[in-house]
Formats: C-alpha cells, structure tokens, sequence
C-alpha cells in the first residue's frame, strides 16, 4: 500500500468516526407502555404492556416515556421513580394520548403520625426524591391518606395537566431540605387541577379527625426558580398556594382558587428569607379565609414580593392581608398594584362582635414593614374598611401620615369605594386575646368613585368604557389618568378562568 492509499485510508476512518460519534452520543430515545391488562414480565410494548408503574419507575432511563393506557392502577405501595433523566434527555409519565390513566391510591399504607402533637408524616403516594429532569403529564391520582404528588430535595421537574383529587395532606408539594437547597431549582407546576386536597375524609389509623390535617392543597418550600401556573385548586379545607420556607425567584400566575376552608394565596416564611416571588394575574374568590395572606411566622424576612393584577372577590376574609401570625417578622420591598378587591370580609362574626376576625380590603394588621407601595388598586365594597391599620401604628401617639412616611409605606392612585358608613377606630380580631383597633385610610390621589364593572355576577370585573374616575384629594399632576384594577380599561375581556380551564399544555 503506498503512501497515497494510506491517506485515504486514514481519511476515511477519520470521516467514518465524525459522523458515527455524534449518532452515537444522542439520547436514546424509547417509549414503553403500561396497561391494567398488562404483565410486568412483557418487553413493555403497545402489543405486550406492563402492568405497573412501580416497574417501569425501575426501567426508565434517560430519554424514555411511559404510556399509561386508559383505566384505573390500584398502588398499594408508593410510587418512586429509581432515576434521572438528564437536560436533554428527561424521562416522562404521561397518559397515553387520548385516554385517561388513574392512579388509585386508597390501599397504600402510610406510618402513623409522630411528633406532638401528632403529624403526618410528608410523604406522596407518587414521590421523586433526589432526582432531576423528569416530567410527569396528564395523570389523575386519587385517596391518598397522605400527599397525592411530593417532590423533596430535587430540580428540574415539571408536573402538567395531572388531576388530584382526595389527598389528606397536599395535593402537590414540593420541598427541600436547607444542605440540598443549593440544588433545588427550575420547577414547573402547570396546569393541574387540585380538589378535595386537606380532607379528613382520608384519616388513617392514629391520625384523629379532631387534629388539623398537613399543609396546604399545593406547598412550595425552599425552592428556587419555580412557576406555578394555570392550576385550578378548589373545594378544599385548608389554604390554596403557599409559597413558605425559604423559597426565591418564584412566578405564581394565572391560578383560578375557589371554595377553600382558608386563604387562597400564601407567603409563609420559616427559617430565612423568601424573596423574588410574583404573584399575579390569579383569580380569588369565595374562600372563607382571606384572599391573599403575607407572613413571616418563624423567619427572618420576606422581602421583594410583587402583587399585581389578581381579582380577589367575594372571600370571607380580607382581599389581601398583612398578618401578624407566629413570630411576625419583618416584610419589606413589597409592591401591591393593579389589583382588583371586591366584597370581601363578610364573613359571620364571633358570637358578641360586630365583624368577621380578618375583614376589609388591604388590612395592615402588623406593623412590622417597610417600603410598601400599594398603588393603582380598585377596593370596593369591602367591609367595614377599603384600606386599614391596626393600632400597633400608632403606639407612639404618631401622626399616622408621620408613621407611614417613616416606614416608607406609600399608598397612592386607589380608586377606594363604599355605601356604608362606619365610625373608626373598629375592633376585629380572635379570642381571645388577638385584637386590635382598626382605622381606614385612603391615602394619596384616592378616587371615590363607584367603580362601574361591566358584570360582577358573572365574575367580568373589567371597566366599563368611558369609565374614569377623578382623584378626590390631589394636587393637578396625580390627576392624570392611570390603569386601575387588575385588567386594562377598554380592552376586550378575556375571561380566562371560565371556559377550558386549566388549558391543555402540549410539550416536546
């Protein structure tokens, strides 16, 4: 062979190798299916399925998808998948297209509670613990005695279009643990429905029915970069979303919350600081608790949160709400804009008082804040107040303008209206010994007007067009006209909540 032949020789070889390594270092890409009918000894193929999911949450690898055909999957173990999937190549569950899988998870035995008092533990009939890049889409999960979906110490999982319904604790929750915290990030949690989440329909044995079942229909703790989206959570017997612990750089949009036992929407810090959260573009109403509830039970601080463009309506508690529960600490850097606040806070009072213990509009019951802006906000006909602070503002006999203006507080642009007349302060509170005296404020370039929504009843809370109200009280330059409310004036309503709700999310 002469020296011409061996470097085509070479050359070949060399092109050979750049075109199989690349095919060589590309995912795999697979599917198996699942079926009631099926048998876990079959090579998981549409003709010959298996029959569990505990099997293929062993099998899976990176890059794989696992159908559930259509029908009903009775657990009697929890379900925990064994791997990751990796960037580009996650691993699914998902229904097969077109039918529905659900899992049953009624036989699953859970560790009776411990603690005092006594706790369930947190544990999920379907749990990724450790794991990252896995997607699970379109799946109905139901009685559970204790959460329906748990993901703890992970990252890179998304939950979308599955269905929860019968939970004892959570319907999805999503922890970490403070020496994993680093690694738990990039959530999505879109487009499922929650209902009957908090039931103690699902008591199990040692778990009493007198003691308050675990956490809240969809928990959020210690995560970083996270969406919670287009979730429809109702009739359930405790709170809606609550970002808690020391969660960062969150988005919670476009959620519809209904008929719950408490508040809709949740900031509960524990243990640090929660911060970067947004929430906006939810819809609120009829909830017995509050709307929206800011806290710091047992943290440090929760600062930089947005509130915008929400509806809130129709709770029985306050539209939104600055509480002092647990250790009330501090809250600072939190902007409450373009919401809209309506009939709110006339829920029945205790046996003796005049008003419900939480009522109102925006209620600033703890004084432990510092640059708040609440601005360009619509209140009407909430009760007893539009906008209120407790008398913890005015322990140093202060001007409540001074107070406000030192805590950098600023509330301007409201449109705040009411027909009824109360004389301040009132008194609101729980027995027996959590009150306090309450007075209403209107703050800078209020508008008084009646707002004129186009159809309340129905839930259509945009403007009228022509409507602009005129501000009250304010010098020429605040009396240019600004959006008010949680949706823009004149435009198109887009009732989104109402029809096909939660959207349909088609992905790769």
């Amino acid at each position: 062979m002469n020296l011409r032949q061996v470097s085509v020789l070479l050359f070949a070889i060399v092109l050979a190798l750049a075109v199989w390594l690349p095919i060589r270092s590309q995912p795999t890409i697979r599917s198996f299916y699942i079926a009631p009918n099926g048998n876990d000894t079959n090579p998981g193929t549409i003709e010959q399925p298996w029959a569990s999911i505990h099997h293929a949450a062993t099998m899976l690898k990176p890059g794989e998808t696992v159908y559930l055909r259509g029908g009903t999957y009775e657990v009697t173990q929890q379900i925990r998948p064994h791997r990751s999937g990796t960037a580009t190549a996650w691993i699914t569950y998902t229904s097969y297209p077109g039918e529905q899988a659900t899992i049953d998870a009624n036989q699953i035995k859970v560790a009776p509670p411990s603690g005092n008092p006594p706790f369930a533990h947190d544990q999920g009939a379907f749990q990724i613990e450790g794991l990252g890049y896995i997607r699970v889409r379109n799946l109905q999960l139901r009685n559970s005695h204790n959460a329906g979906f748990t993901i703890r110490d992970s990252h890179d999982i998304e939950l979308y279009n599955n269905t929860i319904d019968t939970t004892l604790s959570s319907g999805i929750a999503v922890w970490c643990q403070v020496e994993h915290r680093n690694n738990c990030q990039r959530f999505k949690i879109i487009g499922n429905t929650i209902v009957n989440a908090n039931s103690h329909d699902m008591v199990f044995p040692g778990f009493s029915r007198e003691w308050e079942t675990p956490h809240e229909a969809l928990t959020v703790s210690d995560i970083e970069n996270f969406e919670v989206a287009y979730n429809s959570i109702h009739h359930s017997d405790k709170e809606g979303i609550d970002i808690k612990g020391s969660s960062r750089r969150g988005q919670v949009h476009h959620n519809y919350i209904h008929d719950l036992d408490r508040q809709g929407l949740y900031v509960d810090t524990w243990g640090k600081t929660i911060e970067d959260i947004d929430f906006h573009d939810n819809v609120v109403h009829d909830c017995r608790g509050v709307g929206l509830a800011i806290s710091v039970e047992n943290g440090q601080l929760a600062k930089n949160i947005q509130i915008h463009h929400n509806l809130i309506y129709n709770n029985l508690g306050t539209g939104i709400f600055f509480s002092r529960w647990g250790g009330d600490g501090a809250r600072e850097q939190i902007q409450v804009y373009n919401n809209t606040v309506h009939h709110n806070g006339y829920g029945k009072p205790n046996p003796g008082e005049t008003f419900y213990w939480v009522t109102g509009g925006l209620f600033l019951y703890t004084s432990n804040l510092q640059k708040i802006e609440i601005k360009n906000n619509i209140f009407s006909d909430n009760q007893a107040f539009q906008i209120g602070y407790s008398d913890r503002y005015l322990t140093d006999n202060s001007a409540i303008e001074s107070v406000l203006q030192q805590k950098q507080i600023a509330i301007l642009h409201n449109l705040s209206f009411t027909s009824q007349t109360f004389t301040y302060p009132i008194r609101v509170g729980w027995p027996p010994n959590d009150y306090a005296n309450v007075r209403q404020i209107l703050g800078a370039a209020v508008i008084t007007d009646k707002p004129k929504f186009i159809d309340p009843k129905t839930g259509n809370f945009y403007l009228q067009p022509g409507f602009s109200g005129s501000a009250a009280d304010s010098p020429q330059e605040h009396t240019a006209r600004f959006d008010l409310g949680a949706f823009p004036i004149a435009a198109k309503p887009n009732l989104w909540w109402q029809s096909n709700f939660p959207p349909q999310f088609e992905l790769p």
